[in-house]
């Protein structure tokens, strides 16, 4: 018997379940933790079938994958849109780290899962952890590439230096969640800016020649 194939991934009708599903995946994590989240808790909240369920997703593990996709989506979107180029490059990154910050903690649960759940799904999650990490970085030396445009003499941002920038962020965010204070990001904004901020003025510093030996 072949498989129906009458809602596709392209089709309006698909992309409408696959988001109803994701919605029901974010709401029933507001309320229970993601190892205990049955499939049928998740098309409870769509209000799907199964059978709808399984034309989208191979298991709740496949649908944690794509909310945190669509997070990630999400999120560089906002930065996007809260990037000005005529403001200075501190009130630029201001704005851009509030963005950031105040997009995770509007929606905790799913933050929260993304952060932790993901990483104990196996390879599939922590490569999707990496590249929402590797978005933003690429971000961070965009924007450093930018500015020296007007200022040639600040040296680029490494993607090493700015996959450790990423990393001390993701430390903080992880350490709010901890304490439960996933709902309270943007309260980070101030030192998430001030550390940044630090990285990239380094820049503007000339690199010392190495050691004659003298």
């Amino acid at each position: 018997m072949s498989k129906d194939k009458s809602l596709s991934p392209s089709t309006p009708a698909s992309q409408e379940h696959r988001q109803r599903l994701l919605d029901g995946l974010a709401l029933a994590l507001a309320s229970q933790a993601f190892a205990d989240i049955t499939i049928a808790d998740i098309v409870a909240q769509a209000r799907v079938s199964k059978r709808t369920f399984y034309e989208q997703f191979a298991s709740k593990e496949a649908c944690l994958l794509a909310l945190g996709e669509r997070l990630s989506e999400q999120t560089l979107a906002l930065i996007v849109a809260h990037y000005r180029m005529e403001e200075d490059w501190v009130t630029q990154l201001r704005n851009v780290t509030h963005a950031y910050l105040s997009s995770l903690e509007r929606q905790p649960a799913v933050m929260r899962a993304v952060y932790l759940d993901l990483l104990t799904i196996g390879p599939a999650g922590l490569a999707l952890r990496r590249r929402m990490g590797q978005r933003f970085a690429d971000f961070l030396i965009m924007q450093v590439e930018a500015f020296r445009v007007m200022e040639p003499d600040k040296r680029p941002l490494t993607p090493a230096m700015a996959t450790a920038v990423v990393g001390g962020v993701n430390e903080l965010i992880l350490q709010a969640i901890e304490r439960d204070e996933a709902g309270q990001l943007s309260q980070l904004t101030p030192t998430v800016t001030d550390f940044i901020q630090a990285v990239i003025s380094s820049l503007e510093t000339e690199l010392m020649p190495p050691s004659s030996g003298q």
